[in-house]
């Protein structure tokens, strides 16, 4: 009976000792863990350091797809934490993975005419230019046709230019003074849910300004084109040191569809001689939806 009780107290004895060794062994291994996750946190944190260096040296003004794609990043960044569990060693991050998602996502938005929302203004899908009220049109004399060193007509855009997807400097509808008025008939009837206004960046302005950006306008919504009051959608501040791509959601939920919508610019940023106006988007729900 002693002997037995001997082998018992031997086998609990190797028992616990193999505990001991076998707990050793994990808290070792957590430890490494633990290191291993917090490296991850200083390469993350150096990564989006490094991406959000190359974005401002990418793009001054910090606009177009370097934005998209440094605002994505950063968006996820923010919730990147190690958070504590029953057993206090945890970790949770951004893989690289998910870095790579985000970018594609960001340029598939980018792709999708920078917004990822449609555009029922666009000429290309059926938007068009109905009337511009009294506005004249000011001639910049950018491009000269000539016969035998002879002018005989400047090139100029036309309002349609405001719904076309090209954004290259000077190709915009300039007209005379600060204000001026412009009637859009949309693809279809919505409810209009917000506006976007775009203009190029001052990087790429000779003069490095863009005086001649619009600065305030409101947004109607017309019941048709004959319709000289219409319904007020909002007013709204284009800002010179903003994104190049401004959004404007709608100041109050509209219930009625709209067919057509009136832009009236009130001011511009400086330019005394004429306003430029390069793409302007309206974005909303169809009345069939």
């Amino acid at each position: 009976m002693e002997s037995d009780v001997a082998e018992i107290v031997q086998k609990l004895l190797a028992l616990n000792s193999k505990t001991n060794d076998d707990t050793t062994l994990l808290v070792a291994a957590l430890e490494e863990r633990l290191k291993a996750l917090m490296g991850d946190v200083a390469t993350l944190n150096a990564a989006h350091a490094l991406l959000r260096n190359d974005t401002k040296a990418c793009c001054q003004n910090e606009t177009g797809l370097p934005l998209l794609i440094q605002s994505a990043v950063a968006a996820e960044a923010a919730k990147f934490q190690v958070k504590e569990t029953h057993a206090g060693i945890a970790a949770g991050g951004l893989s690289e993975d998910r870095v790579m998602l985000l970018i594609q996502n960001a340029l598939a938005i980018y792709e999708a005419d920078k917004t990822g929302r449609v555009d029922y203004a666009l000429e290309s899908a059926g938007g068009s230019i109905i009337s511009t009220r009294c506005t004249e049109t000011y001639n910049r004399r950018t491009t000269e046709i000539s016969l035998f060193g002879i002018p005989l007509w400047y090139a100029t855009n036309s309002p349609r230019t405001v719904i076309q997807p090209d954004m290259q400097p000077g190709q915009c509808w300039a007209f005379k003074g600060t204000q001026g008025f412009l009637v859009i008939q949309l693809l279809t009837p919505i409810q209009p849910t917000a506006f976007s206004l775009e203009h190029i960046p001052k990087s790429l302005s000779p003069n490095g300004r863009i005086e001649s950006a619009p600065k305030e306008f409101s947004v109607w919504g017309l019941i048709d084109e004959n319709d000289a009051e219409g319904i007020n959608l909002g007013n709204f501040s284009y800002q010179d040191n903003g994104e190049t791509l401004q959004y404007f959601p709608v100041e109050e939920t509209q219930t009625e569809s709209y067919r057509y919508v009136e832009l009236r610019i009130t001011s511009n940023h400086g330019n005394p001689e004429y306003t430029c106006l390069y793409r302007f988007r309206v974005h909303g729900t169809p009345s069939y939806a």
